[in-house]
């Protein structure tokens, strides 16, 4: 045996084949108390390890036992319980092949094709040998996402009178002030992430802003001005005078007393108590009998803002064991995200959606599935030329309530069941999504209080499992690779396609070099966001110089630079494709260069997407300094707020109108240009050229 094993591989060896600890300790010779020390540790070095597989004696202590004494160039191994072991296992004995290999050659003339073998195995190494993975719930305000997160994860509480309600807060919507997650642990707990000060006071302000009587202020979220009112001690009162119910607002009083925004904002903070608000993380206290209550209480608390002890949260993350959570091998993190109002291109879902380990689950009432927000979610993505969906990395999920799925008109009458009902409203999910000329993505059922998590959890888990197969399947591919590499090193035909490959690639590179002009200037998707998004959110940024989350102009004049990069680069990157593909039809018979040419096409479409990513930086930081500067525009925006209807659309034209004749908007729309030129260059044409070498520099 070559290394230690994880203490929890040889549990799960001993649990397997229904023995004891006092059993296999009396065959061991040793007492049972060293077997529980032993299995309570991280790992168990390879002596007492291979005694303890010897004197399980079942057929999986064997197999554990052969997979431990693999010489494995990666170290520490894999766990045997990882759910990829054997594609890790083939990705690590072509590394280690591919090494001395290219040790005994020294062969200029296979630079390039190691070059690329290597890095496709790397890649799928670094992907797979992580077991971690977010599943992230987006949805619009009300859709109900957290009740059915709830009930998924089985945070439930009992409530004495229905029976069980989720521990997070959750109502119609603007329940919760921050994004929440879930991560497993042992033991139950609560890690939050605070705001700073600085952006306390910026929120304070805001709201006593939105307060003041005749003033124009933007104000904040109902759920923010609830948590600031109850940090502050500054709750409303209420009274009835005759048949009339008066409230009273002590905020407004200090206003109307003659004190300005910034006075009355000192005091906030003042009885905010920041200070004394540092905690930041607190464990389930041991002998503590209900976790589940316990979290319920202190995350409402924090939500709310009446724990003394914590600031303002951007993130609330709770801790608890869950076996769906750590089930298959996965180790799964949830997201809850704050509801969607209208506008999808925020910082906070952009972090989702690109990333590679994240699931992202597009929810959606049983009525209305897709809604317009599941619908826009999966435009942009296609806008944006994200892989998304081809990597399975989105999903739909329909949430029914009550009878919903019952009350679907089958072909010969009501349906008998709810599987049935959702069968049929599968169906027709999928062919809105066919009529809008969306993709298809998985659509599934989860109704909170009639059916079963763990039924869900196995689907979620499925797709991730796809998430990770094609990974598992890139390495595999590689490692054919470097197999056919070896047999045919010394074949002509091999050597002459590369060459033949390498010379025509170049010559195309430098045909695409040049991207086409703006096809689609960048401020036309900050003027279609301001059609769909909220008018507070837009006054909101608009009084933040573009600075408001729910509505970050410099985040979203990103995504418009991204989308142009792609109209831009699209017949470009199509040309490279179809060249490839020619190839791949000229040495159909020739299983090394067909490695090759997909390991080509898997690097440009990597490339591509790096390029894009590189664009939506490229926009957003140059138009975050065009939108720093001093302008009339950003006035003359704020001005408009609270003059009567039309406020969304004149605020647009405001902003079309002075990117059409601003001289600094044109200054930087040619600034991006010339910076997207390098980022094509650099991300995409640079990688291919080296890639294709096939003789030495």
């Amino acid at each position: 045996m070559r290394s230690p094993i994880p203490a929890d591989v040889l549990r799960h060896v001993r649990e397997a084949s229904n023995l004891s600890q006092a059993s296999l300790a009396k065959t061991m010779g040793t007492v049972a108390s060293v077997l529980s020390k032993l299995e309570k540790a991280d790992e168990a070095e390879p002596e007492i390890a291979e005694r303890y597989l010897t004197a399980v004696g079942s057929d999986l202590a064997r197999e554990v036992d052969n997979y431990y004494r693999r010489d494995w160039l990666q170290q520490p191994p894999p766990s045997f319980l990882h759910p990829d072991r054997e594609p890790l296992w083939i990705i690590d004995q072509a590394l280690k092949t591919l090494e001395q290999f290219e040790t005994e050659t020294q062969d200029p003339i296979l630079r390039g094709p190691i070059d690329l073998l290597r890095g496709e195995l790397r890649a799928s190494e670094a992907y797979l040998r992580r077991r971690d993975h977010t599943v992230a719930w987006v949805g619009d305000i009300g859709v109900g996402k957290t009740t059915a997160l709830s009930y998924a994860v089985n945070l439930l509480v009992g409530d004495g009178r229905s029976g069980k309600r989720p521990a997070f807060p959750v109502g119609p919507g603007r329940t919760t002030v921050c994004e929440m997650a879930i991560r497993v642990a042992p033991t139950f707990g609560i890690l939050v992430d605070a705001m700073d000060e600085e952006e306390v006071v910026r929120l304070a302000r805001d709201w006593v802003s939105g307060l003041a009587p005749g003033a124009a202020g933007v104000g904040v979220s109902a759920e923010i001005g609830r948590l600031l009112r109850n940090m502050a001690k500054l709750k409303t009162t209420t009274t009835m005078v005759g048949d009339e119910l008066v409230a009273r607002d002590p905020v407004v009083d200090l206003l109307n007393d003659g004190l300005g925004i910034d006075e009355v904002t000192d005091r906030v903070i003042t009885l905010m108590a920041l200070k004394a608000r540092t905690e930041r993380q607190i464990i389930l206290p041991e002998g503590s009998d209900d976790g589940l209550a316990w979290v319920s209480r202190l995350v409402t608390d924090i939500n709310s803002g009446q724990d003394p002890r914590f600031g303002v949260p951007r993130r609330v993350t709770v801790l608890m064991p869950s076996r769906n959570l750590n089930a298959d091998g996965q180790q799964l993190s949830i997201v809850d995200t704050r509801g969607v109002e209208g506008v999808t291109q925020r910082p906070d879902l952009t972090i989702h959606n690109d990333d590679t380990r994240t699931l992202v689950v597009l929810c959606s009432k049983f009525a209305d599935a897709p809604n317009a927000t599941v619908q826009r979610h999966l435009q942009e993505s296609v806008d944006a030329a994200s892989d998304a969906i081809q990597r399975h990395r989105r999903c739909i999920l329909v949430l029914p309530r009550g009878d919903e799925a019952l009350e679907v008109p089958g072909s010969d009458g009501p349906v008998s069941s709810r599987e049935e009902g959702y069968a049929y409203r599968r169906k027709e999910i999928e062919l809105a999504l066919v009529n809008a000329q969306l993709p298809s993505v998985p659509i599934y059922f989860f109704d909170a209080r009639n059916d079963s998590a763990d039924k869900i959890w196995t689907r979620l888990r499925g797709q991730i499992t796809l998430m990770r197969n094609g990974y598992a399947q890139r390495g595999a591919t590689a490692a054919d690779g470097v197999r056919d590499l070896i047999d045919n090193v010394d074949g002509v035909r091999t050597l002459e396609a590369r060459r033949e490959i390498e010379q025509e690639i170049a010559r195309l590179l430098e045909d695409v070099t040049p991207l086409t002009g703006n096809v689609r200037p960048a401020y036309l998707n900050l003027i279609e966001q301001m059609a769909i998004g909220h008018h507070s959110s837009i006054a909101a940024s608009v009084h933040r110089r573009g600075g408001w989350d729910n509505f970050q102009f410099a985040h979203i004049l990103g995504n418009g630079v991204r989308i142009d990069a792609n109209l831009r680069s699209k017949s470009l990157v199509s040309r490279i494709d179809h060249r490839l593909m020619d190839f791949e039809s000229k040495y159909e018979d020739m299983d090394p260069v067909l490695r090759n040419l997909a390991a080509l096409r898997a690097r440009l479409s990597e490339g591509r997407q790096e390029f894009l990513a590189a664009a939506q930086t490229i926009g957003r930081d140059a138009y975050a300094t065009l939108l720093s500067k001093e302008s009339e525009v950003w006035s003359d925006s704020a001005r408009r707020y609270g003059m009567g209807p039309g406020y969304k659309s004149d605020v647009a034209k405001l902003w079309k109108e002075w990117f059409e004749q601003s001289t600094d908007a044109h200054a930087t729309s040619e600034a991006v240009t010339e910076r997207l030129q390098d980022a094509w260059i650099i991300w995409v044409l640079e990688p291919l050229r080296r890639a294709t070498q096939a003789t030495a520099d």
